[in-house]
């Protein structure tokens, strides 16, 4: 009796036998069923959303290579469409255009060309709540939102790289960048071609590493393209930012050699930036972020850096610095999370 049913060997779906053995569904009832299913299954793939979070490059000496990610997402929804469409939503939106130019559809216009195919016709659904142009890669996220979600649409299975030196258990993008609605991970993408993609635009790996990968990363260049390593952060870590009404941010450092004492100096500092989140001991974080490549320019183009991390450092923090190269300012807190930057806005 079972073969009444149906069975894998005759097409059926395992949902579909195990449901017509459970309520006696004859052949040809099975068969609309499954069809069911399939145009079920079909409507799920043509729309996608995902998340990626904005992030802090640098963290004072560790130039366009340390980046962490924080808890403020931009999310993105693609799905097919009879015609091509933008839709903003959000602040500071005012500037982000509505073309092909828009970054989220030339992230997704990237993911397709990756697949061997053209960009097709789609609805993009835009929800920006990183702000642009304030040192917290809004840019590259729009980029990496938008190639995440086309790769789920151009059903490219995307999967770590086996050259990402990740540890084992992170061999799967499980992190909310690329995550459904209902926090369903999806294992999206060529990640290491979305990797290379975005750092061929002219990001750097500060931006890009934790926004792919979340968390902290340490991005660096090697003979086959960046590479991201992830630094474990121990819980309790709370980051406040402060950002400023600039509308201009900060440019980054453009010289071809640097001082000997200097290159020296931050070195040290890189070091003992890593060593403060692999110890959990966030004692020594204020001077593990010191700078002396690039800060002395933030300093003099936002004024408003030192006085805000002076605030942040009387209030209790455990250390304060620009966002990547400003205008906005970061302050690690740990083990309290009272509004430390309240003060120093005032």
């Amino acid at each position: 009796m079972a073969g009444a049913y149906g069975n894998p060997g005759n097409g059926l779906m395992p949902e579909v036998v195990s449901f017509a053995q459970k309520y006696g569904l004859a052949g040809p009832a099975q068969e609309e069923l499954q069809k069911l299913m399939h145009a079920s299954v079909a409507l799920a793939q043509r729309r996608v959303t995902v998340s990626v979070p904005a992030t802090v490059a640098n963290l004072g000496p560790g130039l366009e290579t340390v980046g962490l990610a924080v808890d403020v997402w931009d999310e993105f929804t693609l799905e097919f469409s009879d015609h091509f469409s933008v839709e903003l939503r959000g602040t500071d939106i005012a500037e982000v255009p509505r073309t092909e130019e828009n970054l989220v559809v030339q992230g997704a216009a990237a993911a397709f060309k990756v697949s061997g195919r053209h960009l097709p016709s789609l609805r993009f659904i835009c929800e920006h709540r990183i702000p642009f142009n304030k040192g917290l890669g809004a840019a590259s996220a729009s980029f990496v939102g938008g190639f995440l979600a086309a790769s789920v649409l151009s059903a490219e299975e995307l999967r770590l790289s086996p050259r990402a030196e990740q540890p084992e258990q992170e061999q799967v993008v499980r992190a909310r960048s690329g995550t459904f609605p209902d926090g369903v991970p999806c294992e999206t993408s060529n990640v290491d071609a979305l990797l290379q993609a975005t750092i061929a635009r002219g990001w750097n790996p500060g931006n890009v590493c934790p926004a792919i990968y979340g968390a902290l990363q340490i991005g660096i260049p090697t003979v086959s393209g960046t590479r991201s390593h992830r630094v474990p952060i121990p819980n309790g870590l709370v980051l406040c930012l402060f950002v400023p009404d600039a509308k201009e941010e900060g440019q980054r450092l453009e010289v071809e050699s640097v001082e000997r004492r200097n290159a020296i100096f931050n070195v040290g500092r890189s070091a003992l930036l890593i060593n403060c989140f692999a110890t959990q001991d966030f004692g020594k974080f204020q001077k593990a972020s010191e700078d002396f490549l690039a800060t002395p320019t933030i300093l003099e183009k936002f004024p408003h850096i030192r006085p805000v991390s002076q605030a942040a450092l009387a209030a209790g923090a455990s250390g304060a610095c620009a966002c990547g190269y400003g205008p906005s300012v970061m302050a690690l807190i740990q083990g309290r999370t009272g509004d430390v930057l309240a003060q120093s806005a005032r």
